[in-house]
């Protein structure tokens, strides 16, 4: 039968994930076989592995993984039904074969062919089934099987996993052709997400992932420009309510006047109609704000699912990131060393971008803590220590940020040696932490002599690269002759982030954030020199300052005022100041890549439409900050302007740190004296110890609420004429009215909260 050509390419492409979710059951089988050769549940899984891939390559068209998978299946028989042995050369061969299949896969994805030399024919076609040999014997050592422990997650194979693999030989050419065909494949990327038992899974294009996640973008701000519509529409059923209502009352003395002058029937029918008119329009806009509100919450509803479910799409489990990590440290130890490896935090969740970027980095630190840090058994026992080195590898969710470490209870970091090869270069370590610094700089290695494995310098700086591409951190700790730890920090996801809006000249800026440590408001004469660049003094430490716009060319630069507005940024070690023009608000953005066509700096990470229609370039924080330790551009200069003759003093009550933070910095720039409040009750204690000119409260918080702080000032002899601001998320009707009847001055939504708007009643309400 003739398969269709469509219908051949979707098979072979998911041949391929199938393909790579069986042989992470396949290394994890004979990893646990490898303990226990005896063990007759392990064979009986990888029987069942080869014959699944031997009937799916069937299906597909890939000859020659479904020849290689026949031949190991008709060995597997012999080993479970006890005609054959498992030792140390057969171990060897099928743990290469794994190796194998995992480079035809690849092949395939790439779209190559899978043709004579294909090292997927070697090692199983190459095994005779009958004795259970390689007739081309590889040339891997053997190692007592006793050295390892086996985690609960899976094991994928790589070619980069296997460092000490001894490539395969080729069989002679007769005995491949007939076996071989050519077969070209092309296979788009797929993802493979295990589910729970009695779920089928499916298999998505992660393009189709990042579109879907761009549509859910275009919700959140449909779901905006709809809560800005039904704010307009409270306003005009409001008008229409008071125009009704004075219509009602002119009515009564126009009839008066009418009478006294002339009998006019029509007059008075006149005025009859219009108000009629007017009273059927301020209904059917009530009607109408009743039912748009309504609709409004069910697409808040609609809309946090949709994000949550596309969020979740792209959620993997950190186990997926540890797959090869097995293998890896199997192969890295060899004869010479015992390694214990365990997992924990498998099930903490992450973006699978996020995971790409974590995969990589572990797989260097791993190798590193194998290869560098665990001793030889004869070492380790002369120092004290088990024969058997652990390798760990943790996760775990902290806040809204992932922590992940690696640690070992190796010989640690020879700091001295660090330090002999840096004064080498003419470099200068006054500290462990510019040791570690300097081994993250990459091109820095303490070994003599280069292997296959490590000692060229690149493994740490790779690691550094690899967790900057995900917004992340890493930080470096050890004690000597008792093991390291490396410590990774970073977000979740890279999709949906919370993100500080800031402006540089006409553009908008969002900086995650996890990032921006706080915002100064300070006077631009305090600005001091120091070795001839610009800071500005936090906490007694000197901070270095950059115009945001001098980043960010072709922005126009502005001058600076009195005061200058300053995000401080602070991203591991990196703490810079960077200067902005004017902040905005706090929201949650959804970050969409910029192509190469769009992307007008190495310092952005991508772009957000906001609610308002505006688009907002995302700042690789990271980036930006190198960027600023590294220039050496002018700030720009200042403008004489006046100020006012006393500051006025605004109370910000708030229970969201982030909240108050942001409002804070909003009212410092404009120039007031601001303090804070965690809660209401913590509120009347700052207005009377304070005695502010306004306060900024928000209505949800704990002892006491907005309501009652409001009510509380206005039945105060001594403040009862101070004026107060409501800034909260209850934007019903009714929560307006209530804000209203307990005497606020004004009542603002978080949800179209604006600087400008939130600035202008205050300077409204204080002059």
């Amino acid at each position: 039968m003739t398969v269709p050509d469509g219908l051949s390419a979707r098979l072979r492409a998911t041949f391929i994930g199938e393909l790579e979710e069986q042989v992470v059951a396949m290394n994890t089988a004979l990893l646990a076989l490898e303990q226990q050769p005896s063990d007759s549940e392990q064979i009986r899984v990888l029987f069942r592995v080869a014959h699944t891939v031997k009937g799916a390559a069937r299906a597909a068209a890939v000859t020659p993984v479904e020849l290689a998978c026949h031949a190991l299946e008709t060995f597997l028989a012999r080993a479970r039904d006890g005609s054959a042995t498992l030792g140390a050369p057969q171990f060897a061969a099928l743990f290469a074969g794994a190796d194998a299949l995992v480079d035809a896969a690849t092949k395939l994805r790439a779209g190559q062919e899978l043709t004579r030399g294909i090292p997927i024919n070697t090692w199983f076609l190459g095994f005779d089934a009958n004795v259970g040999e390689m007739t081309s014997r590889p040339r891997t050592t053997a190692r007592p099987s006793a050295s390892r422990s086996i985690p609960d997650a899976g094991a994928q194979a790589s070619s980069s996993a296997a460092p000490n693999a001894t490539p395969p030989a080729v069989l002679p050419e007769a005995s491949q052709s007939a076996a071989l065909p050519d077969v070209p494949l092309v296979a788009r990327k797929k993802t493979a997400d295990p589910l729970p038992s009695g779920e089928v899974p499916v298999r998505v294009d992660a393009g189709r992932l990042d579109a879907l996640m761009a549509t859910a973008g275009q919700l959140l701000g449909t779901r905006r420009d709809a809560s800005e519509q039904a704010d307009d529409l409270e306003s005009l059923r409001l008008l229409a309510a008071r125009s009704t209502a004075e219509w009602k009352h002119t009515t009564r003395r126009l009839r008066v006047a009418l009478g006294q002058l002339v009998d006019t029937p029509e007059a008075q029918r006149s005025l009859q109609r219009t108000e009629e008119q007017l009273r059927e329009f301020a209904v059917r806009t009530e009607r109408l704000t009743t039912r748009t509100q309504r609709q409004l919450r069910a697409l808040d509803t609609l809309t946090d699912d949709v994000l949550d479910q596309v969020r979740h799409l792209r959620m993997r489990p950190f186990a997926d990131a540890c797959a090869a990590l097995p293998r890896v440290v199997r192969d890295v130890a060899g004869d010479t060393k015992q390694v214990r490896f365990e997992i924990t935090g498998g099930d903490v969740e992450a973006d699978r971008a996020v995971l790409d970027g974590l995969r990589e980095a572990l797989l260097h630190l791993v190798r590193n803590a194998v290869d560098h840090g665990i001793e030889s058994p004869e070492q380790r026992i002369a120092a004290g220590k088990s024969p058997e080195g652990i390798v760990a590898v943790s996760a775990a969710m902290r806040g809204d940020r992932v922590i992940v470490t690696v640690s070992d209870d190796g010989a640690g970091i020879d700091a001295a040696a660090v330090r002999g090869r840096m004064e080498g270069r003419g470099l200068h370590a006054a500290d462990d932490d510019a040791v570690a610094a300097a081994l993250f700089t990459g091109n820095l290695s303490t070994r003599a002599t280069p292997t296959s494995i490590s000692g060229r310098g690149v493994g740490m700086d790779l690691v550094r690269a690899a967790l900057e591409r995900v917004r992340g951190t890493v930080a470096l700790t050890w004690t000597e002759g008792r093991g390291t730890t490396v410590t990774m920090t970073c977000p979740p996801s890279l999709a949906s982030m919370r993100a500080v809006l800031m402006t540089c000249g006409h553009q908008t800026i969002a900086i995650p954030t996890s990032d921006v440590e706080r915002l100064l408001r300070i006077s631009t004469a305090a600005l001091q020199h120091i070795e001839g660049r610009r800071v500005v003094m936090v906490e007694d430490v000197a901070l270095p300052l950059a115009a945001l716009a001098h980043l960010l060319p072709p922005i126009v630069v502005q001058p600076l005022g009195t005061h200058t507005l300053i995000a401080l940024v602070a991203v591991g070690p990196l703490r810079v100041g960077l200067i902005v023009d004017e902040l905005l608000s706090e929201e949650e953005i959804l970050l969409q890549p910029l192509s190469d066509g769009e992307r007008r700096s190495p310092l952005l990470s991508g772009a957000a439409i906001l609610g308002s229609g505006t688009i907002a370039l995302v700042l690789d924080a990271a980036a930006a900050a190198e960027a600023a330790l590294e220039s050496s551009a002018q700030l720009p200069e200042s403008t004489e302007t006046t100020g006012r003759d006393r500051r006025f003093k605004v109370l910000v009550v708030d229970d969201s740190i982030t909240t108050r933070a942001l409002e804070q910095g909003i009212l410092e720039a404009a120039g007031y004296d601001v303090r804070t409040a965690v809660d209401g009750a913590d509120g009347w204690r700052c207005v009377q110890e304070f005695v502010p000119d306004l306060v900024v409260s928000d209505i949800e918080m704990p002892r006491m609420d907005g309501f009652a702080l409001c009510e509380t000032i206005r039945h105060s002899a001594r403040f009862r004429d101070l004026p107060v601001v409501l800034v909260t998320a209850l934007e019903s009707p009714e929560h307006r009215a209530r804000g209203l009847d307990v005497g606020a001055d004004a009542y603002l939504g978080k949800s179209t909260f604006d600087q400008r708007g939130l600035l202008h009643v205050i300077e409204e309400l204080l002059t």
